[in-house]
């Protein structure tokens, strides 16, 4: 069994890896609107500037959030809740996926069947034949 801090030294690593990804989109969006040179970092074509950036810039934020107290402790509280929750079983949310899915389908035709009535009506009061 994880302890709580194995828990959230994870979720540090993952948020970590997501925030550097999205960070490395947007650096290499700017860097192309702004029309500079993204060069390969330490001779690595597969390494531009703005991964290097991104993952630089999470590695610290990442390292702040597991120094800073209040922050860690947050998270260990929130693992703590989350150990109290009670999930759904795998049947609990088998049944629920159906009515979901059902639901969608059913909102679905009736908003199909509005939109075709309302072409329908629209079309017949400006005069357009199809």
């Amino acid at each position: 069994m994880f302890s709580r801090e194995r828990y959230v030294l994870i979720a540090v690593i993952v948020f970590g890896f997501v925030v550097a990804l999205a960070l490395a989109q947007g650096l290499e969006w700017l860097w192309v609107w702004a029309g500079w040179n993204n060069p390969a970092t330490f001779g690595i074509r597969q390494l531009p500037l703005t991964d290097l950036l991104a993952a630089l810039v999470a590695v610290v934020a990442g390292t702040i959030c597991i120094k800073h107290e209040p922050t860690h402790q947050l998270a260990g509280e929130v693992v703590t809740e989350l150990s109290r929750v009670t999930w759904p079983t795998r049947e609990e949310t088998g049944s629920a996926t159906v009515v979901v899915v059902i639901t969608v389908f059913v909102c679905s035709a009736f908003l199909g069947a509005f939109d075709a009535v309302w072409l329908w009506l629209t079309d017949w009061i400006l005069g357009i034949n199809t």
